[in-house]
């Protein structure tokens, strides 16, 4: 994650612009009328109650050996047997607690089922006081020895219990002008994303920091971080690639920088060209290769624009017919770039075919936006060009070749302009979108000899394949350093180590994580949209919309939890480093349960949450206090217990069935599809990601793979609720305020309550069968809010009104029947999970029936 809008948004910026809220009236806010107070205490300790799932662990961390990534999973060196892995995001103040509370926040995540943690962001600039290495009057340069230490001893904390280390080194640092940099360094965004990869000093200072963070002895395990099994993972840079996040093309940004930095791209772009090409001549010929002649342009005078200006900004259009053209005068817009947005709609575009965009700009000061293809109504899927203009005082003409993806549908594709980053007037006429191939050739005036040439338009002309694979030789060089630098000087032989998150370069990543241990991935459901600057405490919304409803649009294809599904590589291991619904959400209690049913039925290795949020001695540890808060949010902490117990020990079976899309080896294995979007619109899905797991397969044919044994785990959706039916779990999450819901041979009966969505999930705390089960876990929840949580009309934000204590949650009237092997007793359990008060149940012709109407609790043990 990044201080920043997520990357991972703009992958889909018009669904999520357009997403639609469910329907029916808005709830009122929680009262204790309908809800009751649930303060999960911070310093919760293993008891051996229902929710106490530390037996998971191994402990210490490291017991059983190294861990080992073969064959596709991770397994434990000592005993050879598979193992998997649930853990949260420590980042800032979280990844620093006092010695006095370490141990008991370790104690209560084993307690909980983490058995992974992942140290994100220690090397920020924004929280200080005790949440970040560096020294106060130092910050990005020296690294304060106290903070150190309360990591060293956080660690081992967390070892004790049987929790391994995910250390993270490039997150959120700056770099200075005493680093030895220009003074324009301050200009660069993004904590200096992709110039890092590039720049030598850069990645030399990113050495250092390594040296300095991990490569020590920690004086409380007595060993260095790299003997230590303990510290299972070191991610090298997080979100980055130089190809770009999902959705960007290739280098976007790189020409936006300030020109020093720009020199050194230009530098190493034209050392490339000269050892490919020799000399300007052969480049002009193979820069000019066309593959397809031209047609007539799908755009002529007659076409009409539409424009958005989804903040209000001061923003004014005025349309022309020269092509056509528009002219673009944004003064503010206080929200993100695709808040203001010039398209062409209306057009029809033929899959797989070559086109080529063309247009003349000019602005009234040096600018950039993208451009790009997308379906003009839901699901507004991506079509195939993506592209970066960077615009000048002088009047310039752009071309972008791409080819047509996506299965766009005759009569509502649109090429779109997002121009919300942009200021002063942009001016854009003649607008021809042509099939067919008209690379750009070399600019007149520009030669290998003199190093002048400039970075080419993204596409699929030759100029553009070769930046693509430049920026691929670049950043593989880099990671050949850093890994290098890692394992060979820092001694981390042994460590699972990655460069960055899979789906940053689309396929280009197969080559740059081709010697990574696995592969990671991040993805957010509704991620907060800042309508006044990122990263705003007051002005921002989070979509009021359910996973469920999306998963059932599109049946569970190009999804939140399909898109990490289809970016997943055969043969390593998979893990989701970063996954979150953010609050203020009145659906957030769907996060935990489909997450660790998918991820468990897709057989991935390990599941992530950011992130944990600060606890501890001294703060108000009675409510949450932000969008990503698990630590102290009920509605997602509150399904940690279930999470382990349905994923690491696999109560949910993973599917028999097997779908793989199949790429090229060797050098360029995105020459079937640039990405996994495009690849698996030409790969045969086989079946819904309801009952088949996914993955890329490098070297293999498409390939669908269908067992005589049945699936053990069946997952459905019907009238808007998930279900999922396997032998040690139940679920339901959706939309069941008054209905009859069946899972299998379980049945839960609902009463009408407010906001008409919950999640309940029961699970065997043995992984044996629930009807034979000597104990099992329900978990519930509806909606979990502070105390007097400051709404706002559409219920999509509470600015900076997150309430006050306690926490409260819902309640869900609830008639469970399931088949058992005998009576059970059933207990409401208080939030440390002891048991509160037995609850009335019946036993007859062997179902077990029982109501959670007077329980008050997110949990109810179910035992012999």
């Amino acid at each position: 994650m990044v201080r920043r809008r997520s990357a991972l948004l703009s992958v889909a910026l018009a669904s999520v612009a357009c997403a639609q809220t469910p329907q029916g009236a808005l709830p009122t806010p929680l009262t204790t009328k309908d809800a009751f107070p649930f303060v999960m205490p911070w310093d919760d300790a293993p008891d051996k109650s229902a929710i106490d799932v530390s037996f998971l662990n191994s402990a210490p961390a490291g017991k059983n050996g190294w861990i080992v990534a073969r064959d596709g999973h991770f397994f434990e060196e000592k005993t050879k047997k598979r193992v998997r892995f649930f853990g949260t995001n420590l980042g800032a103040r979280a990844a620093f607690p006092s010695k006095e509370d370490a141990p008991k926040i370790a104690a209560r995540l084993a307690k909980l089922g983490v058995n992974i943690v992942r140290f994100h962001h220690l090397n920020n600039g924004w929280d200080l006081d005790g949440g970040s290495v560096w020294k106060k009057d130092r910050v990005y340069v020296e690294m304060d020895p106290v903070q150190l230490d309360k990591l060293d001893f956080f660690v081992n904390e967390l070892k004790k219990r049987g929790i391994y280390s995910n250390m993270n080194l490039q997150t959120a640092r700056q770099y200075l002008p005493e680093m030895g940099f220009p003074a324009s360094v301050t200009q660069l965004k993004e904590f200096a994303k992709k110039i890092d990869k590039v720049d030598d000093r850069m990645i030399r200072l990113q050495k250092e920091y390594a040296k300095d963070l991990i490569g020590r002895t920690n004086p409380y395990t007595k060993l260095s971080y790299a003997d230590d099994p303990a510290i299972m993972v070191v991610e090298i840079n997080n979100e980055n690639s130089l190809v770009g996040w999902p959705g960007e093309s290739p280098g976007a940004g790189l020409e936006a920088m300030p020109p020093e930095f720009r020199a050194i791209v230009s530098e190493k772009w034209n050392a490339w060209l000269r050892r490919k090409y020799r000399d300007t001549a052969t480049l002009k010929d193979a820069w000019t290769a066309t593959s397809e002649p031209l047609g007539a342009s799908i755009t002529n005078d007659a076409s009409k624009w539409t424009y958005e200006n989804q903040s209000n900004g001061d923003v004014q259009f005025v349309t022309g017919t020269r092509g056509p053209s528009i002219k673009a005068t944004i003064k503010t817009n206080p929200g993100p770039t695709w808040h203001v947005q010039a398209h062409l709609p209306g057009l029809t575009l033929k899959e797989g075919q070559l086109y080529t965009v063309q247009f003349k700009a000019v602005a009234d000061r040096e600018t950039s936006f993208n451009v790009d293809t997308r379906l003009d109504q839901a699901d507004w899927r991506f079509l195939g060009l993506n592209g970066t203009a960077r615009v000048t005082k002088t009047p310039k003409n752009y071309s972008f070749v791409f080819r047509a993806i996506g299965n766009p549908e005759p009569g509502h594709a649109r090429l779109s302009f997002a121009l919300g980053d942009t200021r002063g007037t942009v001016e854009i006429e003649d607008v021809r979108i042509m099939p067919g191939d008209a690379p750009e050739g070399l600019p007149e005036g520009e030669s290998i000899e003199r190093a002048t040439v400039s970075q080419p338009t993204a596409g699929v002309s030759p100029a553009a394949k070769d930046w693509l694979r430049f920026l691929v030789d670049t950043e593989v060089e880099y990671g050949r350093q850093m890994r290098n630098y890692i394992v060979g000087f820092l001694g981390f032989t042994r460590a699972n180590i990655i460069d960055t998150q899979i789906s940053w370069g689309n396929l280009t990543a197969l080559v740059r994580e081709k010697d990574s241990s696995f592969a990671d991935n991040h993805a957010y459901w509704n991620h907060p949209t800042f309508t006044n600057g990122d990263w705003s405490e007051k002005d921002y919304r989070v979509t009021r919309a359910a996973l469920v409803d999306e998963m059932a649009k599109g049946q569970g294809f190009g999804g939140t939890l399909w898109g990490l599904a289809a970016n997943r590589i055969e043969g390593k291991p998979y893990s989701v480093s970063e996954y979150n619904h953010p609050a203020p959400n009145d659906y957030q209690t769907e996060m935990m349960p489909l997450y660790a049913a998918f991820g468990a039925a897709q057989d991935w290795d390990i599941l992530y949450t950011f992130d944990w949020g600060a606890s501890g001695t001294g703060m108000d540890n009675t409510k949450y206090g932000g969008y990503f808060d698990n630590a102290l949010n009920p509605g997602k902490v509150a399904f940690y217990p279930m999470t382990a117990l349905m994923f690491r020990n696999f109560a949910v079976p993973a599917f028999d069935i097997q779908v793989k899309a199949g790429v090229p080896s060797g050098a360029e294995p995105w020459s079937r599809a640039f990405s996994p979007d495009e690849l698996w619109t030409k790969a045969p899905k086989g079946t819904s990601p309801w009952s088949g797991r996914y993955s890329i397969a490098v070297g293999e044919e498409d390939r669908t793979i269908v067992p005589i044994v049945p699936n053990k785990t069946k997952m459905d959706l019907q009238e808007r609720t998930f279900l999922v039916d396997a032998p040690a779990a139940r679920m339901a999450s959706g939309f069941v305020s008054g209905r009859t819901v069946q899972v299998g041979d379980t049945t839960f009966e609902f009463g009408p309550f407010a906001n008409g969505f919950a999640a309940v999930a029961l699970v065997s705390t043995d992984s044996k069968p629930l009807k034979g089960a000597a104990r099992m876990l329900l978990t519930v929840g509806a909606r979990v809010e502070n105390t007097g949580m400051g709404w706002n009309a559409a219920r999509d934000s509470v600015s900076d009104k997150w309430g006050t204590g306690p926490v409260i949650a819902e309640r869900v009237p609830l008639k469970l029947t399931i088949p058992t092997d005998g009576p059970r007793k059933v207990y409401a359990l208080d939030p440390n999970g002891k048991r509160k008060v037995e609850l009335p149940s019946t036993y007859a012709a062997g179902k077990l029936t029982f109501d959670t109407a007077n329980a008050d609790s997110m949990w109810v043990e179910i035992t012999k």
